[in-house]
């Protein structure tokens, strides 16, 4: 009997083995459908609400953050990103919702004003917060999360439209990345497996 608590004693002890209070060991092992950003550092932005007042980042510490970028005049992969969201938001229960944060970040810093963005997110439904700002502001941000939109010319009102990357991302309750989905149209449940993964062990 002695022997075998002597033993137990020196698994428990000897590094690199059986930690029982878990710790980075648990965070290796788990899993995401998207791509996992191993708790990455992030640029922490203040733009402009479009109903009004500053948003900061650093104020969403504690919850879980989801973060979108689109534009106001994208009719082909912004719409179907941002109903993405929508269903994202109607599928998580309350309490998840709670321990949520949802903000869309524009790429169209020229057209998209605030009085814009109210307009395309009431027409729509959305209820999270949709951000702009100035030029310099935003691009510090697209850098960032490695947006970089191009203007091209087209025979909109606007003569131009924006191609962008559509990287959709996933922060912990600490602000860290913790998972990033690039495709416009990511697969919902598999999506939701990851915002719930974060928010049980982030």
């Amino acid at each position: 009997m002695r022997l075998q608590v002597i033993l137990m004693l020196l698994v428990l002890l000897s590094p690199g083995c059986i930690d029982p209070w878990g710790g980075e060991d648990d965070e290796k092992s788990i899993k995401f459908n998207g791509r996992d950003l191993e708790g990455s550092d992030v640029y922490k932005f203040t733009l402009e609400d479009a109903q009004g007042p500053l948003w900061n980042l650093t104020d969403q510490e504690g919850k879980v953050v989801i973060l979108v970028f689109m534009f106001t005049r994208c009719y082909e992969t912004c719409p179907v990103t941002s109903q993405n969201i929508k269903v994202v938001e109607d599928t998580l229960t309350q309490e998840e919702l709670n321990k949520t944060s949802i903000v869309s970040v524009t790429v169209d810093w020229r057209h998209d004003s605030p009085s814009e963005i109210r307009n395309w997110t009431e027409e729509r439904g959305y209820s999270w917060p949709h951000l702009t700002g100035s030029r310099d502001a935003l691009e510090t941000v697209y850098q960032a999360y490695g947006v970089y939109p191009v203007e091209q010319d087209d025979d909109s009102d606007e003569g131009y439209t924006v191609a962008h990357p559509s990287p959709t991302y996933i922060l912990d309750t600490n602000l860290k990345a913790r998972v990033v989905w690039s495709d416009y149209d990511f697969p919902i449940d598999l999506f939701v497996e990851d915002v719930r993964t974060v928010i049980e062990n982030f």
